[in-house]
C-alpha cells in the first residue's frame, strides 16, 4: 500500500513539474498586491488616463494577454493611470492604486504608456516605453518582459555571490559586475556598497562606476587628450562610456579650436567612437561628424577669427604653391580686425617630413601690418603644406588677413 502511495506521489510531482509556470496575477491596488508579492516584485502597466485612448487600450490589452502574464512569472501586476493635469482627486486615485511604489508621474525620462518594473521593496529598476512598447507586437513585449526579469535574477545572483565572497577584491568586482547587467538599472546603494568594501578604491571599481568625462576649467588640450586616451584604455569602462567621452571631447575641440584647427583631433576620435560600436547612435554619428565637422585649411583662405584656434596648436595649410626647388617668400598681411596675429612658428612640410622650420615669433599688427618669411627649398616637393602655429590668446582673435606665397 505504501509503495502504491509513493508511486502516486511521484506521478503527481512529475505532472506538476511538467505544467507551465503559473501566470502572473493582476491586483487592483498595491495594498492588495503587497500581501502576496514574491521576490519577483511588481510590474505596473501605466496608461495615460483621459488623454491617450490608444495607450490605455494597449495597456489593458497587454496586462490581460496570456503570453505577457506567463512571461511575467509570479510578479504582481498592476494597472495604473497617469494624468496629464493633476488635482487632488486624480492624485488620490493614483495613490490608491500605486500606494508606496515610486511616484512614476515624476519620472521625466519615461514616456507613456509604459511598463515599469519594481523590486519587492518598491524601487523601480527598469521600464518599457516609447518605440520598445508602441511598435512591438504582444509577443515582442512578452519577450522584453522576460528579458528584464531574467536580467534582474542575474543581478540578484551576482549580488548574492558578492555577499558570500571572502576577499574584498572579489566582493568589489562582483558588486561592479552587478551594475553592468544590461537592460536594467544598477542596484540601489551600489556606490555605498563599494565604498564599504573598498574605502580607498584600491581596485578601481568605484572610479570606473563613477566615471564621467567632463571638461575641467583651465585644463590644457594636452592634459585633456591624455585623460581621454587613459579612459579609452580602461577595460573597466563600458563601451558607451568611452563613446560619450569621445563625443564630449569632440564637441569641446570643435568649439574651442574650430573645424580646421581641430580637424585632425575630431577625425581621430570620431573614428574611435565609430569603431567602438558602429551600430550605436554615437557610432553611427562618427562618419557624419567627420563629414560635417572637419574642414581642411587651404591656401587662399588667409586667416580669420573663425580660423585662429584658441590654443597654440599647428594648423596645416594645404595646396601651398611650393613644389619646385628655389627661394620663396611667405607674406602675412593684416587687412581688418582689432587684434592682429602672433605667429609662433612656421614650418614647410612635405608629408610628415619637415623641410624648413622658422621658430622666431613674429607679430602682425596695425603698427606692422606685413610680416614675411623666406624659405629655401633644395629639392622638389610632392605634398607641400605649411604648418602655421598661431599664438593668439583665446579672447584676442578678432583678426583677418591674407597669406601669400611667391617664388623669388
Amino acid at each position: 500500500m505504501l509503495k502504491k502511495h509513493s508511486i502516486l506521489s511521484t506521478l503527481i510531482l512529475l505532472a506538476t513539474m511538467s505544467m507551465p509556470m503559473q501566470a502572473a496575477q493582476q491586483f487592483e491596488t498595491y495594498e492588495q498586491a503587497k500581501k502576496q508579492v514574491t521576490d519577483t516584485g511588481y510590474i505596473v502597466f501605466i496608461y495615460p488616463e483621459g488623454w491617450d485612448k490608444y495607450g490605455e487600450k494597449l495597456c489593458r490589452k497587454l496586462i490581460a494577454d496570456p503570453a505577457v502574464q506567463k512571461a511575467a512569472g509570479d510578479a504582481a501586476l498592476l494597472l495604473a493611470p497617469i494624468y496629464q493635469n493633476r488635482n487632488e482627486e486624480t492624485n488620490a486615485h493614483a495613490k490608491k492604486i500605486m500606494g508606496d511604489l515610486a511616484g512614476h508621474g515624476d519620472m521625466a525620462d519615461i514616456s507613456y504608456p509604459a511598463i515599469s518594473f519594481y523590486e519587492k521593496g518598491g524601487r523601480m529598476y527598469a521600464s518599457l516605453h516609447g518605440r520598445d512598447l508602441m511598435r512591438a507586437s504582444t509577443e515582442q513585449v512578452a519577450k522584453q518582459i522576460a528579458t528584464k526579469l531574467a536580467a534582474k535574477k542575474k543581478q540578484d545572483k551576482i549580488l548574492a555571490e558578492s555577499h558570500n565572497a571572502q576577499k574584498a577584491e572579489d566582493k568589489a568586482r562582483l558588486l561592479w559586475e552587478s551594475g553592468r547587467v544590461g537592460s536594467i538599472s544598477q542596484p540601489g546603494g551600489l556606490r555605498e556598497a563599494l565604498q564599504n568594501v573598498d574605502p580607498e578604491d584600491k581596485y578601481g571599481y568605484r572610479a570606473a562606476l563613477n566615471f564621467g568625462f567632463g571638461i575641467q576649467q583651465g585644463e590644457s588640450l594636452d592634459a585633456l587628450t591624455k585623460r581621454l586616451d587613459a579612459a579609452l584604455e580602461n577595460d573597466r569602462l563600458e563601451v558607451w562610456q568611452k563613446q560619450r567621452a569621445c563625443a564630449t571631447f569632440i564637441g569641446h575641440v570643435r568649439r574651442s579650436l574650430g573645424s580646421m584647427a581641430g580637424g585632425p583631433l575630431i577625425t581621430k576620435y570620431a573614428r574611435i567612437m565609430h569603431k567602438l560600436d558602429p551600430d550605436s547612435p554615437l557610432g553611427i554619428s562618427g562618419p557624419v561628424v567627420m563629414r560635417d565637422w572637419v574642414q581642411q585649411y587651404r591656401y587662399g583662405q588667409g586667416w580669420s577669427e573663425q580660423i585662429i584656434p584658441s590654443a597654440p596648436i599647428p594648423m596645416v595649410m594645404h595646396d601651398v604653391p611650393i613644389t619646385k626647388p628655389g627661394t620663396y617668400t611667405v607674406t602675412f598681411k593684416l587687412t581688418t580686425g582689432r587684434d592682429g596675429i602672433r605667429i609662433k612658428r612656421l614650418r614647410l612640410m612635405d608629408g610628415n617630413r619637415c623641410i624648413v622650420s622658422e621658430d622666431s615669433p613674429k607679430d602682425v599688427t596695425w603698427g606692422n601690418t606685413v610680416q614675411t618669411y623666406t624659405l629655401t627649398v633644395k629639392k622638389a616637393l610632392k605634398t607641400p603644406t605649411l604648418e602655421i602655429t598661431y599664438g593668439n590668446e583665446p579672447d584676442k582673435r578678432s583678426s583677418w588677413g591674407e597669406i601669400t606665397v611667391k617664388q623669388n
